[in-house]
């Protein structure tokens, strides 16, 4: 969950700087980060980005731990990230990535009280 808070605090600072795209893409790896806390609990871990999506959907959001628009949050950003990365002409806009981050905060927001319900956390 600290790279999940380092990335969210980086996607931030990006944000204030004007660097949308570079925001975009950090608030995906922030939700990313949390994910993968998520599904280290349950032993797993996931060697690819799609694997983590597939695997936080199989574990947490069939189950019913996760709600579903986490899953939506976490498959928009990853395509966002992929056009902020390495789109030559997309640009993204101040309100996309503050969208981003928001997304990301409540995703992280999200898994840490999971994590704290069941005991990862303190």
């Amino acid at each position: 969950m600290a790279r999940a808070d380092e990335s969210l605090r980086a996607a931030t600072l990006l944000f204030r700087e004007g660097l949308h795209n570079d925001a975009v893409s950090d608030a995906y790896y922030a939700s990313f980060h949390a994910v993968r806390a998520l599904l280290f609990t349950l032993g797993e871990e996931p060697r690819s980005h799609r694997g983590a999506l597939h695997l936080f959907n199989v574990r947490f959001v069939r189950s019913g731990k996760m709600d579903p628009r986490y899953l939506s949050t976490l498959a928009r950003a990853q395509y966002d990230r992929v056009n902020a990365d390495y789109g030559a002409r997309v640009r993204f806009t101040a309100d996309d990535a503050n969208e981003e981050i928001s997304g990301a905060r409540a995703l992280i927001d999200a898994a840490r009280t999971l994590l704290r319900k069941e005991g990862w956390l303190s």
